[in-house]
């Protein structure tokens, strides 16, 4: 069997002693991305000074120009952050919350998105709500859990796109929809959005919407996105206090003190690599690769269709159910099966649930997933 655009494998310079079914958690970056970031580095410093106090301004609304566009946005109505985890922090810690507000959280959302809302629940005394959704509820069973969540001291709902822990959607315009009758404040963790689903930002309409790029659209790592709907772009700022931080949203987030930006500056070839392959088409092929990988693992197992969900998704997981050790435990059979099996594949403990997570890239072969088939077999049966 082969894969489409199996060819494209040559373009990641990954170490070919591994197989690498976790695109999901860092991504890794295309050989010719690498190369126009090392061309930015050079012509950094060539002339420092030139660079950072007369064209860097320049360089960084061009690139963000270019993410806004791919992300169907105007320029001005996104800010570049590094992460995610950078995005969830930002508005966890600026937004004006008030002590007993209540703020509701799925356990599935990632853990460091969660930490955020702890503290900014310690510092303002306000409450954290954790509602239990599994990973095989409907979408409709999620919001009905939701629905029953909420009450007059609800202020934030902040829930995951795509979760990290289990691979599953979430119906995010159907809760955005929710919170407007409520008037809850909608927060979209959307970590592994870019690049892996249309979203029309504008419809969605959250308050605040933050994803990466260097998962699925592949750029350096440090290249994130933050969106704040208009109605709180002046009361949100920068966690970093720096020489644009009188200006307004989004251009306080463009310059954050002397820091490399090179990352940011290659998004664009990023973008670039996959849209002249077709992104449906891309999709597909990674699709497609996690599929293949995905019913081997299930076959091992003995993991029937009926525990498997079907989101069009370049990442799955598959239900563990002979482990123990709880998130130690999964820690320490994921690097097991990394040194013995040299296959680098994430294993989750969630609401007491151990999950195998595949990802599918264009650099993926079946070799890759004949291999971790073969670890889970010796590991798991």
């Amino acid at each position: 069997m082969e894969f489409d655009l199996q060819e494209l494998k040559s373009h990641w310079s990954l170490d070919p002693a591994y197989h690498h079914v976790n695109h999901g958690s860092f991504g890794a970056v295309p050989i010719s991305v690498q190369k126009v970031q090392q061309e930015w580095r050079d012509r950094i410093q060539k002339n420092p000074v030139k660079f950072f106090a007369r064209e860097l301004k320049e360089e960084v609304a061009t690139a963000r120009g270019s993410v806004a566009r791919f992300l169907g946005q105007q320029a001005d109505q996104i800010a570049l952050i590094r992460n995610t985890t950078e995005g969830a922090s930002t508005v966890m810690r600026g937004f004006p919350l008030n002590s007993g507000d209540e703020v509701i959280v799925l356990n599935q959302e990632y853990g460091a998105v969660t930490k955020a809302v702890i503290r900014a629940c310690e510092a303002s005394g306000a409450k954290l709500v954790e509602i239990d959704v599994d990973y095989l509820d409907s979408d409709q069973r999620v919001i009905e859990k939701i629905t029953a969540g909420i009450t007059k001291k609800t202020r934030l709902l902040v829930v995951d796109h795509i979760t990290s822990a289990t691979a599953r959607s979430f119906p995010i315009y159907e809760l955005g929809a929710l919170c407007k009758a409520h008037s809850v404040v909608y927060v979209v963790d959307a970590s592994h959005s870019p690049g892996t689903v249309d979203i029309d930002l504008d419809k969605l309409d959250a308050d605040f919407w933050f994803g990466n790029l260097h998962k699925w659209v592949s750029t350096p790592l440090g290249v994130g996105v933050l969106r704040i709907a208009p109605r709180w772009q002046e009361v949100l700022r920068p966690l970093i206090v720096s020489w644009r931080d009188d200006e307004p949203y989004p251009y306080p987030w463009d310059m954050l003190g002397t820091v490399d930006p090179t990352s940011w500056l290659s998004a664009p070839s990023a973008i670039d690599f996959f849209s002249q392959l077709g992104w449906e088409r891309v999709r597909k092929a990674n699709h497609q690769r996690m599929m293949f990988g995905r019913e081997l693992v299930m076959k091992e197992l003995g993991i029937s269709k009926e525990e498997i969900r079907a989101d069009f998704l370049p990442l799955g997981v598959v239900p563990i159910h002979k482990m123990s050790g709880g998130r130690d435990g999964a820690a320490a059979v994921q690097v097991k099966i990394a040194e013995e099996f040299k296959v680098e594949v994430p294993i989750s403990f969630i609401a007491e649930k151990y999950y195998l997570r595949i990802s599918g890239m264009l650099y993926n072969t079946p070799e890759n997933y004949e291999a971790l088939a073969v670890a889970v077999r010796k590991t798991f049966t």
